[in-house]
């Protein structure tokens, strides 16, 4: 069944920007580049002078018009369904995070922004207390940190940060200090650069997240390779190794939560993967009582 209709005819979504329409282009050319026509039961055909499928081949699978599709992935000022997007998307075999994402870029996702900071609630400072002698901490939008518990403290040295630049992102690749605390900065830099892309979503043209994006590329040669890459992914939980000055080596499992009330905040909470590390934890946060 081929979708038809009139929406390629129609302006974009208020507050759509040429940088959100840029974004969305770049994001659907890279899931295309990505998937050979054997994947989706295409024959291999001619020599291809680029990677992945054609332009022809996306709109056939998803039942959509060649001319709309090309407008769509040139970003052309065009307003899109819902059901041509999730059409799309199947044609594109995008995973769940990545469909929220392209959601977002085409303004079908809620635009919400709030602000936090002293206006967090007293029932998620509670949480970060309570969950002593472990780790947590809250993000806001664009990653940004918004409130951490001692023992993150101790950990991270979130306080110690520039004013203004108190952001994970920003921790993480030009703050030389966190490659040394993580093992594994290497494997795990490339998820939270995805993390940012998928939470952005629409939100990304707006002048502080493009203000975050120019200093870390301006910064850091490897955010730059790795935000080219387009990649979407969440990020809700995983395991992280630390080797700190004072404590030793740490593992720790996380998880992140979103916050129903303020919907931009993620609560990340970090347990003991180990005895090892529950026990440094424990002794750590008594010589601090003492």
């Amino acid at each position: 069944m081929r979708l038809t209709g009139s929406c390629y005819k129609r302006s974009a979504y208020p507050g759509m920007s040429a940088t959100t329409r840029a974004e969305l282009s770049d994001f659907l050319k890279s899931r295309r580049a990505r998937i050979t026509p054997a994947t989706v039961g295409l024959p291999s055909g001619r020599r291809r002078r680029t990677p992945g499928l054609r332009r022809e081949e996306v709109a056939e699978l998803a039942g959509v018009g060649l001319t709309w599709y090309t407008w769509l992935e040139q970003g052309r000022d065009i307003r899109v369904s819902a059901d041509v997007l999730t059409a799309v998307a199947r044609a594109l075999r995008m995973e769940p995070s990545e469909r929220t994402h392209l959601f977002r870029l085409a303004g079908h996702a809620p635009h919400v922004q709030e602000s936090v900071g002293e206006q967090l609630s007293p029932r998620l400072r509670r949480v970060l207390e309570s969950w002593e002698p472990y780790p947590a901490h809250i993000t806001g939008r664009r990653r940004d940190l918004v409130a951490w518990n001692r023992t993150s403290e101790v950990i991270n040295g979130w306080s110690k940060l520039p004013d203004g630049r108190r952001n994970i992102l920003w921790y993480l690749f030009l703050l030389p200090s966190a490659r040394q605390l993580m093992p594994d900065w290497e494997l795990e830099v490339p998820g939270s650069v995805a993390a940012l892309r998928a939470e952005a979503g629409r939100d990304l043209g707006d002048p502080d997240y493009q203000l975050l994006i120019k200093e870390l590329i301006e910064g850091s040669p490897k955010f730059a390779a790795l935000w080219a890459r387009q990649d979407v992914r969440g990020h809700q939980a995983g395991t992280k190794r630390i080797q700190h000055p004072e404590l030793g080596g740490l593992e720790l499992e996380y998880t992140a939560l979103q916050v129903a009330e303020q919907p931009s905040l993620r609560l990340y909470l970090f347990t003991p993967a180990d005895e090892r590390t529950e026990k440094k934890l424990r002794e750590a946060a008594g010589r601090r009582l003492g």
